[in-house]
């Protein structure tokens, strides 16, 4: 019964390609936030299951700037921070300089440039439907990220304050209009460190001293037996020796398999809040200060004590042996930041605190020392712009930035 249940559809299939290809000349409509977006003589078209679209049009209604070169039938679109640049036939785009396959390249028709839709519409940050039956391509925003916006202001100088999470996943982009106009006023970025110095001789040198063991002992030195070999298993089920990071200290060991962690949940710090803004900054010629240095913050957490240490690396590899359906920290901080969930936010702090050495060193002391740095962008003498970003979890709480500076007598607006 299934063959000619399966014969049938296929006669049924041959004998309706007629029709089906009457239906396909049904014109393509597309719509933009509920709104059909008008194409003139020129209706979009279906090349190997790619709408593509003219392009003036789609793009202006997208809020994109576009430029055209003729000699080379490049076409260039520009918003805020994206640049997407495609050529007539060049089945290779650039997003942000960064090459990108497309699955039909743009081309010329009735003399009418037309591009591919979907790409530009996800890489622009939208969403994107498709109705086969009405032959309707559905563009909607997807719902901006609230986080976490304060702002100060004290002698003619503005600091907004931004709290953010130094990893990230797609899903927490694009960023609400209030952070964008902010940063677009700011004479300086100021972040907890600049992360695009890392490459530095002298920071990678640093490193390499203040991560590693340089006084003849190695890692199996300075944990338990039973933690050691806990290690091992996790980086066995990881392809690598079980005696892989023997020279690097625990400290370390514990934030690099953190980060990896992450990363394995499609978290990247290549796609944190600090580093989104640091690119636009660097992209801009925007001035970057640094509230902290990379020597800061390794001496900080090179000075936690012995137990400390082992306890942050236990609990960093039972997590990776932890299988629930619960969202795991990282899961809830982005979710947190994504809704600008502040209760939670603050729990979050209290949970840190309920380790005393640990948020005193993290949290505490740190607060102090960048809130003093904040005070000296109030007192600028000439009246100066400031968008500071550091760590949500810096923010509130009793000891946070806010808090501070609000103990000082100044009023912390939330925006």
């Amino acid at each position: 019964m299934k063959k000619i249940t399966a014969l049938l559809l296929s006669i049924v299939m041959m004998l309706a390609f007629a029709t089906s290809a009457q239906a396909e000349a049904k014109p393509v409509s597309v719509w933009f936030n509920n709104e059909e977006i008008p194409f003139g003589n020129q209706a979009p078209i279906i090349e190997k299951g790619t709408t593509l679209v003219p392009v003036r049009a789609f793009l202006e209604k997208l809020g994109f700037e576009i430029g055209w070169d003729d000699e080379h039938k490049v076409v260039t679109a520009s918003k805020n921070s994206l640049s997407i640049v495609m050529q007539i036939n060049n089945t290779t785009a650039l997003v942000n300089d960064e090459e990108h396959t497309l699955t039909v390249a743009p081309k010329i028709v009735n003399k009418n440039t037309l591009v591919p839709l979907r790409f530009i519409a996800e890489t622009a940050g939208y969403e994107v439907s498709w109705d086969q039956e009405l032959r309707l391509a559905a563009i909607v925003e997807k719902e901006a990220s609230r986080g976490f916006l304060w702002k100060v202001e004290q002698n003619g100088n503005t600091v907004y304050l931004l709290g953010s999470i130094h990893v990230a996943n797609e899903a927490m982009y694009p960023l609400r209009a209030e952070i964008e106009d902010a940063f677009a006023q700011a004479d300086h970025l100021a972040v907890e460190v600049d992360i695009t110095k890392g490459g530095d001789p002298e920071i990678q040198q640093f490193v390499e001293k203040i991560a590693t063991y340089q006084d003849g002992t190695t890692l199996p030195d300075h944990i338990s037996k039973e933690t050691y070999e806990l290690l091992g298993e996790v980086l066995t089920e990881m392809g690598l020796p079980a005696n892989a990071l023997d020279h690097v200290k625990v400290w370390n060991v514990s934030n690099s398999l953190s980060y990896l962690k992450m990363a394995n949940a499609e978290f990247d710090a290549g796609l944190g809040i600090d580093l989104y803004f640091m690119t636009r900054a660097l992209e801009s010629g925007l001035p970057i200060l640094e509230l902290e240095t990379y020597q800061s913050q390794l001496e900080m957490f090179d000075g936690f004590s012995k137990e400390l240490q082992e306890s942050l690396l236990v609990g960093t590899l039972q997590s990776f042996s932890e299988e629930s359906e619960e969202a795991s920290g990282v899961d809830m901080l982005s979710q947190m930041w994504v809704t600008g969930d502040e209760k939670l936010l603050t729990a979050m702090t209290e949970d840190v605190a309920q380790v005393p050495e640990y948020y005193k060193a993290m949290i505490e002391d740190r607060n102090i020392a960048m809130v003093d740095k904040i005070q000296g962008y109030l007192n600028s003498k000439e009246p100066t712009t400031y968008f500071v970003v550091v760590g949500a979890l810096h923010m509130v709480g009793k000891h946070g930035i806010v808090t501070l500076l609000q103990e000082q007598g100044l009023t912390v607006e939330q925006q």
